[in-house]
């Protein structure tokens, strides 16, 4: 069967479409469309309507009057030529490929930008302690070659760790370096890094106790770890998927910087002076040791030597006034008079 086009004129009649053309013969011809028996078809666009009658599949019109939906909607109020096809417009048109493009571009930065960085930290928290480890002695390798290590302030002060019950399962192992700043900071898997410059204001054990303690709670919550992971998300995340470990050292490395000088949230800090404290009262341990570090911190506050500490350990009114009434609170201070023997002959003044 063939089948041929001609112009033809469209009248809209109260219950039907009734249309005039003339055949190739020139004879005048009309076909009658009963309205209910209409259907436009899905691949018409806003310059061609186009219209099929669903009893004779051949019999089509196409209208480029682009008026012609406001005139069915004011002719036919009650009938919708234009529902089944809306959609299928809008899949196919310009619009919808821009607003799907720019949905895709936005949940690719939604999750480079926080997607990454959450996925990471949680990553990282979930990592077996021994490969924390691993990645902790590969980057205290790297992180130490930069520092002069005290060699004798190292030996006195890990003898001194050893008298503490940390609560923890990390190995703990204290590096003293020469450096004229006042600053510790923790290295994920136990490695703690000590400046000579903090012990040089400390006038007791317990501010020692109170350092180590705090120092050694980031480490077990995994503070300097997640937070790494968090700020490197993007670059770490696949590492940690693979349980790369060189990867990641290589990437932890470049970013030594960022470890060294990483700031602590309020809440991570405020959750380690909890862990510290409890481990101060478990071992006996005067808590007067933290409000005296606290006091040491903020008389030096102005100095350049100690603007390191209080940025990387935010020191804040409320921290100070924590363990001012811990401190009071405290009934179990026990005997260190050996924890004081090793604390003299660490020969600090």
């Amino acid at each position: 069967m063939t089948s041929f086009a001609h112009d033809a004129t469209l009248t809209l009649m109260p219950d039907h479409w009734l249309i005039h053309y003339t055949e190739q013969s020139g004879v005048m011809q009309y076909a009658r469309w009963e309205l209910a028996r209409i259907a436009a078809d899905p691949n018409f666009t806003s310059t061609l309507f186009i219209f099929r009658y669903t009893d004779f599949h051949l019999q089509t019109i196409e209208c480029k009057e682009e008026d012609l939906p406001e005139l069915l909607r004011g002719k036919y109020p009650s009938v919708v030529f234009f529902k089944k096809q809306g959609l299928g417009r809008f899949w196919g048109s310009n619009a919808f490929f821009v607003i799907l493009l720019i949905t895709i571009l936005g949940s690719l930065a939604c999750f480079y930008w926080y997607g990454l960085p959450y996925f990471s930290q949680k990553i990282a928290s979930r990592i077996p302690q021994d490969f924390e480890t691993k990645i902790g002695d590969s980057l205290y390798e790297r992180v130490i070659a930069g520092y002069k290590v005290d060699e004798k302030l190292t030996s006195g002060v890990n003898d001194f760790a050893k008298s503490i019950d940390f609560k923890t399962t990390y190995p703990v192992k204290v590096t003293v370096v020469k450096e004229d700043q006042a600053n510790a900071f923790a290295l994920p898997g136990g490695h703690i890094v000590v400046f000579d410059k903090i012990l040089e204001g400390m006038r007791t054990k317990e501010e020692l106790a109170a350092l180590l303690a705090h120092e050694v709670a980031h480490v077990h919550y995994r503070h300097s770890l997640k937070s790494v992971s968090r700020s490197l998300g993007s670059y770490l995340f696949i590492s940690l998927i693979l349980g790369d470990v060189s990867g990641i050292v290589a990437v932890l490395a470049e970013n030594s910087n960022m470890l060294i000088n990483l700031t602590y949230s309020r809440e991570l800090e405020t959750e380690a002076d909890r862990k510290a404290m409890e481990t101060l009262e478990s071992n006996g341990i005067s808590l007067k040791g933290f409000v005296d570090l606290f006091k040491l911190l903020e008389s030096h506050g102005g100095d350049s030597g100690s603007v390191e500490m209080l940025s990387s350990h935010p020191l804040t009114g409320e921290r100070i006034a924590n363990a001012k009434a811990r401190a009071r609170e405290q009934t179990n201070i026990g005997d260190q008079s050996a924890l004081q023997q090793k604390w003299l002959k660490l020969g600090v003044k």
